[in-house]
């Protein structure tokens, strides 16, 4: 899991809700594979095997599209391009912290505005 980061595009406070997954090269220069999905990563949306696993059992119906690289002369890898956010991926920090819907959040954010559910 990484931090979201557009500066590039100017859309590092735009975090889109959909999903997008990938495999980057070490230098973020291209890709081996790249999901753009409404699943989360969840039981419900991916299901889980019940009755003995021998019924897969998908409570939340998602879509999505996998690109795979066609340039065999680079190994399998695609460029990394036309992504809408910043490569390399940036990971974590320690003192990140989740956004919770039902906790309040006394700081204002970047349009004066805070969180009181």
């Amino acid at each position: 899991m990484c931090r979201w980061k557009a500066d590039e595009t100017g859309r590092t406070r735009a975090a889109p809700h959909i999903k997008t997954y990938l495999r980057p090269s070490p230098d973020g220069s291209q890709l081996a594979w790249l999901l753009v999905t409404s699943a989360n990563l969840s039981k419900a949306a991916w299901g889980v095997l019940e009755k003995r696993q021998t019924q897969l059992r998908i409570r939340s119906y998602e879509i999505g599209v996998l690109f795979l690289p066609c340039d065999e002369e680079k190994g399998g890898l695609a460029s990394a391009g036309n992504v809408s956010f910043d490569l390399p991926l940036v990971p974590y920090r320690s003192q990140d912290e989740p956004w919770v819907w039902n906790i309040k959040y006394l700081t204002p954010d970047c349009c004066g505005n805070v969180w009181t559910p």
